[in-house]
């Protein structure tokens, strides 16, 4: 089977739902055990609150926005974020976490269109 590429948008806040950290999970395991590749994760809607730098989980939770930078440290991954939506939800360069990037949705449909595979959570 030939590699496929991936594009994941993650439209579920990092706290609250599932689904922000259901697609690390799923993004990491893609990664550490496949030969397939992401080309690129986009936050898009309460997605977005995945990159706001202020988000301070307890000692004892798991720190999601911090798991997505290394992730993308680790793996050389475009952390794309909706200035749209960001800006709708109080995110901007002054909050923005590092390793993620604001963009419009036009990266998204660039993507999209490069991609083999796009996954929404």
């Amino acid at each position: 089977m030939n590699p496929l590429s991936y594009t994941l948008v993650i439209m579920g806040p990092a706290y609250g739902a599932q689904s922000a950290y259901c697609a690390y999970q799923f993004a990491q395991i893609l990664l550490s055990s496949t030969n397939h590749s992401i080309d690129n994760i986009f936050f898009y809607a309460d997605g977005v609150y995945n990159a706001n730098c202020y988000t301070d989980p307890a000692n004892d939770e798991f720190d999601l926005i911090k798991a997505w930078q290394n992730l993308a440290k680790q793996y050389s991954l475009k952390l794309t974020v909706c200035v749209a939506a960001a800006q709708r939800r109080g995110i901007s360069v002054d909050n923005l976490a590092e390793h993620f990037e604001l963009t419009g949705l036009g990266e998204l449909s660039e993507a999209i269109a490069n991609s083999d595979r796009v996954l929404q959570f």
